[in-house]
């Protein structure tokens, strides 16, 4: 929890930082051209670019939790060079030597906890009491079932934030629309159009930006998670073909 309040900490300053510099560029460039259009739409005004600043605060949360996620990943992928299971070919492991497994991974263990050490664990522990490889299988087949299912429930937030940034620019959206049809007494003159269309492009501006943000996130949250599903995937198949299909058949 606390780091994922740290995330939160630095994807608000990222937001923050990134709105002031682009009302800071907007401020420098001349009226009326390409680039102030673009820096409007991306948010460059204030108050009308803050719905803008919100989805670039979400954007930034949900990159963040899916690079610790990512980052995660890759910590729980070091432990197969440690050498906890044998991966010998034609190696068998006696009682005994599924116990030394066991305290291998124990001692691994100590420098934080692991997903394959736990797995090891377990199931050296079931075949100790069981002397059963097809009972080790079993606790293999649902921590590993149970793993994953902890992993999908931790990306829940940024399947959340998914929906809620084009749910944010859908609001900038209405309120552009309900702004601009507050003007609609005063689309007879010059000034009056002005503020009806500035009021346009502020709801269209909103959610365009919105769906480019949750396409991009959403490539990124579906390349993570197919990283995760293979992690888990990958680790029952490791612990099965040099774990249970080496233990002793008495």
């Amino acid at each position: 929890m606390g780091s994922r309040i740290g995330r939160t900490v630095i994807a608000l300053g990222l937001a923050i930082a990134f709105y002031i510099f682009l009302l800071l560029i907007a401020g420098g460039i001349a009226p009326g051209t390409t680039a102030e259009r673009v820096l409007i739409m991306l948010g460059g005004t204030f108050p009308s670019g803050a719905i803008q600043g919100a989805t670039y605060f979400i954007f930034f949360f949900a990159m963040l939790e899916l690079w610790a996620i990512s980052k995660g990943v890759a910590r729980e992928e070091e432990v197969y060079d440690w050498g906890i299971l044998p991966e010998k070919e034609q190696f068998v492991l006696s009682p005994p030597d599924v116990n030394q497994v066991k305290l291998t991974a124990i001692e691994k263990e100590r420098g934080g906890h692991y997903l394959l050490t736990d797995v090891v664990k377990k199931a050296c522990t079931k075949y100790r009491a069981e002397k059963s490889s097809a009972d080790a299988l079993g606790i293999v087949t649902s921590q590993c079932k149970i793993n994953l299912a902890k992993a999908e429930s931790e990306q829940g937030i940024v399947r959340y934030s998914a929906w809620a940034i084009p749910s944010v620019g859908f609001i900038g959206t209405v309120l552009g629309i309900a702004q601009s049809l507050g003007y609609a007494s005063e689309a007879g003159t010059d000034e009056g159009l002005k503020k009806v269309t500035d009021a346009m492009n502020v709801a269209f501006d909103t959610t365009l930006v919105a769906l480019v943000l949750s396409t991009i996130l959403m490539l990124y949250f579906h390349v993570v998670q197919a990283r995760v599903e293979r992690l888990h995937s990958d680790m029952e198949e490791y612990v099965i073909e040099n774990l249970i299909n080496r233990m002793y058949k008495a």
